[in-house]
């Protein structure tokens, strides 16, 4: 365990190692920053260090603060859950004939064989999760196609996983997107914004100078689907 200390306005974990870089983690479940430093480096390096990636570690705590939301939940009526960025109150029917979920207004009716006793919370979340990824499998394509034009390279195929740091990610070798099966509780603007993140790697592997001019001219109001994306939903 390294020592708390206030590095460019951030909290983090520092641990001094016999390494030759420094390393930065942002661990789950709390989203605390633990950094491992060389013992040769200096604090004003230490501090130049944490501020670059300032923007990487909002970003990544945003994520695990979503999936810690979800663990807390039991998955029972009356909890609320986002469709394309629209609250939604849960309403839990047991003992029914089969498992589904409908969406009824402001309601979404997860129906689950099992009696209440017989039930358990991570069976009503993967019903629930089957339909979140059947909403993004029926989203994606239009998006695709449109992002495809705008950005002038094609994804050879896309699939869809749960991934708990990530919003999405490109194999580049073999033009296959992933998207996370969470991005159907945020607005389609964000599903589009990865979508095009995501293609723009085909031309530039890095997040680098190159890759956001690419953002700007393909998806200007990028950074604000960025933080839109990146903000919990409670």
């Amino acid at each position: 365990m390294g020592k708390s200390i206030t590095l460019a306005g951030v909290s983090v974990e520092l641990e001094r190692k016999p390494i030759k870089n420094i390393y930065l983690r942002v661990l789950s479940p709390d989203g605390r920053i633990h950094l491992s430093a060389p013992k040769r480096a200096t604090l004003a390096e230490l501090v130049r260090f944490v501020a670059k990636h300032t923007a990487w570690i909002e970003e990544k705590q945003a994520k695990i603060a979503v999936y810690s939301e979800t663990a807390a939940r039991r998955f029972l009526s009356g909890e609320r859950f986002y469709v394309w960025g629209e609250p939604l109150r849960l309403a839990v029917k047991f003992g029914r004939a089969s498992n589904f979920v409908l969406r009824d207004g402001s309601r979404l009716i997860l129906s689950v064989k099992a009696r209440e006793a017989e039930s358990r919370p991570a069976e009503r979340e993967a019903i629930l999760n089957e339909w979140y990824r059947r909403e993004l499998a029926r989203a994606v394509p239009p998006l695709l196609a449109r992002a495809e034009t705008v950005v002038g390279k094609s994804a050879a195929e896309w699939r869809i996983k749960n991934m708990k740091t990530k919003w999405g990610t490109c194999s580049i070798h073999a033009r296959r997107i992933w998207l996370n099966l969470q991005l159907a509780k945020y607005p389609l603007s964000c599903l589009e914004y990865i979508i095009i993140h995501e293609l723009t790697h085909l031309w530039e592997r890095y997040h680098n100078a190159h890759f956001k001019s690419l953002m700007d001219e393909f998806c200007p109001d990028w950074r604000e689907r960025k933080k839109l994306v990146n903000t919990p939903l409670v």
